[in-house]
């Protein structure tokens, strides 16, 4: 709380995005609808964790009330993260989760994306074990940012995907229909999203960081949709080209839960792990985050979240792309107004990307081809 401002006599409070939360949640429990206009991109659920601040009645302020609030879901995550490492034997990802969270600086409390990577966490540890569990979760994460629900791609098992989903579209319903009855149009925020550029610090911003590194000229960019955007016909169309490939890395999600449900159907049964879940779902999200048009420094939270979880395992193929994001995240808060950084971080990122989407591809092949190597970490618990 330092690092906001809290008890520091000599700088202002930063609280960055809060101000928004705060002004929007007034409006929420004032007017009873949710806000509108372009600024407003979030389902209905961020909503709800957007209110709950204004009901710690004994902090001074909204701000100090958020980050608290915050504050107890970080310690959520670490101590499923603990639980985790008992379970496996390996306790990695709690490291991580302690030291390379703060590379994010203030950011992890000053945002509420913290909620959804935490039920996302809580999500993969209950994987193929408690299904109904599993898909609440996805659920609740969905109704807050919309990316969790791909995780239900992790269920291989067609009776325990069909909970799942059950489970997920029941805490959805719940959410739409209580914001649509108090609120007003939960879809609202559709609307906001789909008109958004190619944002400055998204991946497929590589050409104009490099152009602008080699040649020393800024990149023309505006503000829209409030972040900052790249401001030509090239990334317009890059913005939508962006869609299409957000889309067909879904397609090809699909294709290999299939290949995957047939290879376990064929007896290749180490397939059927937990372990191989968690790291097709980190490639898969890899995948929708270099293909988005948007790259907010806030979803490196996701992406740790799932880099946790993935160097906990007792096994994993993607332990070398973990390490590359966990490497990424530093440059993340230093990317706005610096070519360079953003250059080196996306860079990164793609490379994780790709390195992830080959070893889940030679996954799946048939036994017959090359293996790739695995990090074995024996349990130390039965």
């Amino acid at each position: 709380m330092i690092r906001v401002g809290f008890w520091d006599h000599v700088h202002a409070l930063d609280l960055q995005d809060v101000i928004h939360y705060d002004s929007w949640s007034h409006l929420i429990v004032s007017a009873g609808s949710l806000p509108a206009g372009p600024a407003w991109q979030y389902p209905p659920g961020a909503a709800l964790v957007m209110v709950v601040p204004r009901l710690a009645l004994w902090f001074s302020s909204y701000g100090q009330a958020f980050v608290a609030l915050m504050l107890l879901v970080d310690l959520a995550g670490l101590a499923l993260l603990i639980r985790f490492g008992r379970r496996t034997g390996n306790y990695t990802g709690v490291w991580v989760w302690l030291l390379a969270l703060p590379l994010l600086g203030s950011l992890p409390v000053l945002r509420f994306d913290l909620v959804p990577a935490v039920l996302t966490i809580a999500a993969l540890v209950a994987i193929h074990r408690r299904p109904d569990w599993f898909g609440a979760l996805v659920g609740l994460g969905a109704a807050i940012k919309v990316w969790p629900v791909v995780l239900l791609f992790g269920e291989w098992d067609r009776g325990r995907l069909a909970r799942a989903i059950a489970a997920a579209a029941s805490v959805l319903a719940v959410v739409f229909v209580a914001t649509w009855i108090g609120l007003g149009n939960p879809l609202g925020f559709l609307s906001a999203q789909g008109g958004r550029g190619l944002q400055e610090e998204a991946v497929a911003t590589l050409p104009w960081d490099a152009w602008e590194v080699t040649s020393g000229e800024p990149t023309p960019r505006h503000v829209e949709y409030g972040s900052i955007q790249i401001d030509s016909g090239a990334a317009r169309a890059a913005s939508t080209a962006l869609e299409l490939l957000s889309l067909a890395a879904l397609i090809a999600a699909a294709a290999w839960w299939l290949a995957r449900t047939r290879a376990i159907a064929a007896g290749r049964q180490e397939l059927a792990s937990e372990d191989v879940s968690r790291d097709f779902l980190f490639a898969l999200v890899l995948l929708l985050v270099i293909t988005s048009r948007v790259l907010s420094p806030q979803y490196m939270i996701w992406l740790l979240a799932l880099a946790a979880l993935v160097l906990s395992a007792e096994r994993t193929r993607l332990a070398r792309p973990a390490w590359v994001v966990i490497g990424a995240t530093v440059l993340t808060t230093s990317v706005f107004g610096s070519a360079e950084n953003g250059l080196i971080r996306n860079l990164a990122l793609l490379v994780a990307t790709v390195d992830a989407s080959v070893a889940m591809v030679l996954l799946v092949r048939p036994r017959t081809s090359r293996s790739q190597p695995v990090s074995h970490r024996p349990s130390t618990t039965p």
